[in-house]
């Protein structure tokens, strides 16, 4: 539910879905992690496409037809310019585009009138609308020129906090509790759940196994009787590199670079000899060495192909697995759940304290069905056989902690860490300005002071360009704006880095090319207002977001 919408689960998991086609028709093989980030990024997409629906419909923005009409044959929309039909040697074609609008051959533009005057249009006003809070000024064009194209070559000692002494980092327990009793509200958390549960892989069987081989056999004994090898491995081959039937070619290899098995085989056969099945973790193989080289390096090298049969989990002994899942339910709602555990010798995992927004469960992976289990029962409830693509599990809710702060000791090194890195930080700077009074008070040369420091990252008269940035100190806009306003000579500093603490002095820089100057202006122009345009629009939508009610369950 977005402020007051609601959003369908089936809106939801079609974003997903085509999210995760699209990442799978590249050949790519999904991780938890991989999935949960897609799904992740379908929910901000479709909260953002949401929220910004609500706000044009607020700001009762519309599209007349001559407007649709001027857009369309004006400021087409990207899936239009970008469609073959519409362009010439790659490009977009206007003349060609507007000949097609001038002569429809049917019905073919009025799903695209209604897209541009429902959503292009008012969603192009609402972005104008925003946009006129970008302000890009001389100065703006000039430093953006001079921080890509302008060397300033500069002297620098960074102090780092990880070269602070230790001892100058050490905090106390009187120091965390302080810390955590300041910040208390930071540790807020909401009701938290904690389970206990059982799991079943579902792994091929032995049997699974065995008939794999077999047909691996069977395909071994079709290949070297004459059948095509590359049609077999088009139509066989699981191999995911062999995708566009690709004929299951591995091109040519030399040794160490397939598993051991798989190699040998390859290396001992002869040339145009069919070899196989030869077992490997990947599953079984059909090897077809089709030549032999010697590369530059006297190397021998093979030219081969292959057909590989993954040893799949069987329909079959998927329907065991989940079968002796349901017993163990079913014993656990009987006997209760630690019995059952210990009847069935099961070893039990536990996972505590987390909250409704969390996916992925430990040694299972993602798994959201237990976590609105978890959620929606009552303390010792059993759930039933919940399964994500590799697991079968049953859980039993163990806890339920109040929303609350988290204690002391929940939160204890996370302080220490914070307050550890803010005392060697805070050293890194008093040593930096100790740099700095030697420099302008006792007539301290800043290369001396970088030759005898052990402690100081330096170097001297480097020259970069600011988009570039400096070797230790890297890039920020801090530094970049003290160099921009620096003349040569000038010391500057203490700078704050991501690592410590900077003190530069500019030696020199180029000069400042009026020419090339010019020549840029427009496109830098350009470069500015898109960068500020995409900041503008993400901080407009990250305030709608704060201020709206979203619940996602």
């Amino acid at each position: 539910r977005i402020n007051d919408q609601d959003i369908s689960p089936d809106r939801f998991n079609n974003l997903v879905n085509q999210q995760l086609q699209n990442a799978r028709s590249t050949g790519q093989v999904l991780n938890d992690f991989q999935i949960q980030r897609i799904r992740n990024s379908a929910w901000d997409n479709l909260v953002q496409d949401v929220l910004v629906s609500q706000e044009v419909k607020r700001l009762n923005l519309t599209a007349s037809n001559d407007e649709v009409m001027w857009h369309l044959e004006n400021n087409p929309p990207p899936f239009l310019t970008q469609n073959p039909s519409f362009q010439t040697d790659g490009l977009f074609d206007i003349v060609k585009y507007r000949q097609a609008l001038a002569n429809p051959q049917g019905n073919e533009w009025i799903p695209i009138e209604a897209f541009m005057r429902e959503t292009y249009i008012p969603n192009y006003k609402l972005q104008k609308m925003i946009d006129q809070s970008i302000v890009i000024t001389a100065d703006d064009i000039r430093d953006e020129f001079i921080s890509k194209n302008t060397k300033f070559t500069v002297t620098a000692a960074h102090i780092t906090s990880t070269k602070v002494a230790k001892e100058e980092s050490e905090v106390t327990l009187d120091e965390v509790t302080k810390r955590y009793e300041a910040t208390i509200n930071s540790y807020k958390h909401d009701e938290l759940r904690s389970i206990s549960y059982v799991f079943w892989s579902k792994k091929p069987s032995k049997e699974d196994s065995v008939t794999t081989e077999d047909f691996a056999k069977k395909l071994y004994k079709r290949a070297k009787s004459g059948e095509n090898f590359s049609k077999l491995a088009n139509e066989y081959s699981m191999d995911p590199s062999n995708q566009g039937a690709k004929n299951g070619d591995l091109g040519w290899f030399g040794k160490n670079r397939m598993v051991k098995a798989f190699e040998e085989a390859a290396f001992n056969a002869k040339k145009n000899q069919i070899v196989g099945p030869v077992k490997s973790n990947f599953g079984y193989h059909i090897i077809y060495v089709r030549d032999y080289k010697n590369n530059e390096q006297g190397e021998k090298e093979v030219l081969a192909s292959h057909i590989l049969l993954k040893v799949e989990t069987s329909p079959t002994t998927i329907s065991k697995i989940k079968k002796d899942a349901i017993l163990f339910s079913y014993d656990a709602e009987d006997s209760g759940f630690d019995k059952a555990i210990e009847e069935n010798s099961l070893t039990i995992a536990s996972y505590e304290k987390f909250d409704h927004s969390t996916y992925n469960i430990p040694s299972i992976g993602g798994l959201r069905p237990a976590i609105r289990f978890a959620f929606n029962s009552k303390i010792d409830d059993i759930s039933d056989v919940i399964e994500n693509d590799k697991y079968f599990v049953v859980c039993r809710l163990d806890d339920i902690k109040k929303p609350g702060f988290k204690n002391l000791e929940e939160v204890k090194s996370r302080i220490e860490r914070d307050l550890k890195s803010e005392k060697s930080r805070e050293s890194a700077r008093e040593e930096a300005n100790n740099i700095l009074i030697k420099l302008t008070s006792e007539g301290s040369v800043l290369e001396k002071i970088i030759d005898q420091g052990d402690n100081i990252d330096g170097f001297k008269n480097e020259s970069k360009t600011l988009t570039e940035g400096f070797p230790s100190i890297g890039k920020s806009d801090q530094i970049n704006g003290a160099l921009l306003n620096a003349s040569p000579g000038d010391l500057i500093g203490p700078l704050k880095t991501n690592r410590g603490y900077a003190i530069l002095q500019l030696i020199d820089h180029e000069e400042f090319d009026s020419s090339a100057f010019s020549n840029q202006t427009s496109q830098i122009r350009d470069a500015i207002y898109n960068r500020k345009q995409n900041q503008f629009f993400q901080s407009w939508i990250d305030n709608l977001k704060n201020d709206a009610k979203i619940i996602d369950n």
